[in-house]
């Protein structure tokens, strides 16, 4: 088990009162689990990859990741969490403009306190797994945005996290573009990564292993596919 949340609340405040973002969430993941959760906007999704992604904690229950309990650790802990556990990739890809792709690749290495000629071979073979090894010295306005999504899974997986984290991944993307994302992550999963993505496409979704549900803060069962 990579995963486990028991009964996760999170609050917040509201004027005089309190706000229930998130109610009593259970979720479990597995090793090479690929799972799409679904919701509209305000439904609690952002607030909930938040919590699993280790930039928040929850007001009340339980979350352990990869044995670790995440309610109970610090800033400094839970920021080495989130570089050693887990690959984050978002809608906008967050690269630096004035990096080529290997060095935005390198960076989590960097924060990892690896030596320089170290960082630059596992971002090289990262963005080979991407299949951008012809890119590897481009900024990412010298890329499609296409490219500068694959960059931010090359970035997302360099350091060999057990979980990938995504956030609206083809979001920002045309559908030609947003399909080979898909097809990469479909390929990472194959390779035994271990997957969340966070969406509200339907057909983005149903690439996933099996798909749950939130709805006003509630997390609901999952439609499984074969």
């Amino acid at each position: 088990m990579i995963l486990e949340m028991r009964d996760v609340c999170k609050d917040f405040p509201m004027g005089k009162g309190v706000t229930h973002v998130l109610k009593n969430v259970s979720l479990d993941i597995d090793e090479r689990e690929y799972l799409a959760i679904m919701g509209p906007s305000g439904s609690g999704k952002t607030t909930l990859m938040n919590l699993i992604g280790c930039l928040d904690t929850p007001t009340s229950g339980s979350y352990f990741l990869c044995g670790t309990d995440i309610s109970a650790c610090g800033d400094n802990k839970l920021a080495d969490i989130r570089n050693k556990e887990i690959g984050f990739v978002f809608q906008s890809f967050h690269l630096l403009p004035k990096l080529n792709a290997l060095d935005n690749v390198a960076l989590p290495l960097l924060y990892g306190g690896l030596g320089k000629k170290e960082r630059r071979e596992r971002a090289r073979e990262a963005l080979c797994t991407v299949g951008l090894e012809d890119r590897l010295l481009h900024r990412p306005d010298q890329l499609s945005g296409g490219q500068c999504q694959r960059v931010a899974i090359a970035r997302a997986i360099v350091t060999g996290p057990k979980l990938l984290l995504a956030d609206e991944p083809t979001g920002a993307l045309d559908s030609e573009s947003g399909k080979q994302v898909l097809d990469l992550f479909s390929a990472l999963h194959e390779k035994g990564a271990a997957i969340v993505m966070i969406t509200h496409d339907r057909s983005v979704a149903a690439r996933a292993e099996h798909i749950k549900y939130i709805f006003d803060g509630v997390l609901t069962g999952e439609d499984r596919h074969a």
